[in-house]
């Protein structure tokens, strides 16, 4: 089963997302087809740049006050810490672009681990309150995935992977993806949202394909029987 993963590393709901799908796996047990994970760039705040602006700031600009912004902020890392997700909004967190992160993720899934460098930077934004477009951010992130620090330098200092990235995210637009998490299975069935692990278990349960004839199956002279 093949699960590609929509998501911006700036966003609670993605990093939330993600642990619910490791947990939703956990759950199918004896259940679970191989799982191929493919992670992709979505940006929820595509105008950003990498001049740091305090994160209270633009969400109290983007949702109309300060206390707005620190309900809802409130509300995410509460839901946050009870999955066990250290998120802390008072870390100073800072609204940047997330492109160059994106662009490290590209490189991980070519050269090293995607996930682990994934997870290394959801925690440098909400649990250190790091700022994503500082390139020794992304160098510690990238060791966590065994990449090379003179490898992640030669990336920054470069083009490499600007297209790659701009072009999944055209083709996240053209699927019509405008939300994130968005995890879409086997390339034809979308589950949109940090859903809680037993609903997005009993979802991947259903949209698992059946197993192969003689995994599993009794066979007899007219066939197989699972």
């Amino acid at each position: 089963m093949r699960i590609d993963i929509w998501s911006d590393l700036v966003c609670p709901w993605c990093w939330i997302g993600k642990h619910r799908f490791q947990r939703a796996l956990a759950l199918l047990g004896d259940d679970a087809p191989a799982i191929e994970v493919h992670w992709h760039p979505f940006l929820l705040d595509p105008d950003a740049d990498a001049t740091p602006v305090p994160l209270r700031e633009a969400y109290a600009a983007k949702f109309g006050s300060e206390a707005r912004a620190a309900e809802l902020l409130a509300q995410t890392q509460g839901t946050a810490r009870a999955e066990g997700l250290p998120m802390d909004f008072d870390r100073g967190q800072m609204r940047v672009t997330t492109l160059p992160g994106h662009r490290l993720m590209w490189l991980a899934a070519r050269e090293g681990d995607a996930d682990a460098v994934g997870e290394a930077l959801f925690r440098a934004h909400f649990a250190e309150g790091r700022n994503l477009a500082d390139p020794e951010v992304l160098v510690t992130a990238g060791a966590e995935g065994g990449l090379p620090e003179a490898r992640v330098r030669a990336m920054l200092d470069s083009d490499e992977g600007v297209a790659e990235v701009q072009a999944a995210l055209g083709r996240a637009q053209a699927m019509g993806i405008r939300a994130v998490p968005t995890f879409v299975v086997d390339g034809r069935h979308g589950i949109q949202g940090a859903h809680p692990p037993e609903a997005l278990a009993e979802a991947l349960r259903k949209l698992a394909p059946p197993p192969a004839a003689g995994d599993g199956a009794a066979c007899g002279p007219e066939g197989c029987e699972a």
